[in-house]
């Protein structure tokens, strides 16, 4: 069994962009897909902590 990577949003944002420098993705994008129940996330205090897994899977992004 692996473990999910778990990342707050910006540093699932500062991974997105090494892969895609020229993403239109945003922090508050991820947010929403966050609150919008389409990523699994919990939050310790204000901060998202999201499955950066279920993230790279809904967006379409292979890695290498």
């Amino acid at each position: 069994m692996t473990l999910a990577r778990m990342r707050s949003i910006y540093e699932a944002l500062d991974l997105i962009q090494q892969n895609d420098p020229n993403t239109a993705l945003t922090y508050n994008s991820i947010k929403k897909l966050c609150l919008d129940g389409k990523i699994r996330y919990f939050t310790s205090g204000k901060k998202i902590i999201l499955n950066y897994d279920d993230l790279i899977a809904l967006i379409g992004i292979t890695e290498d």
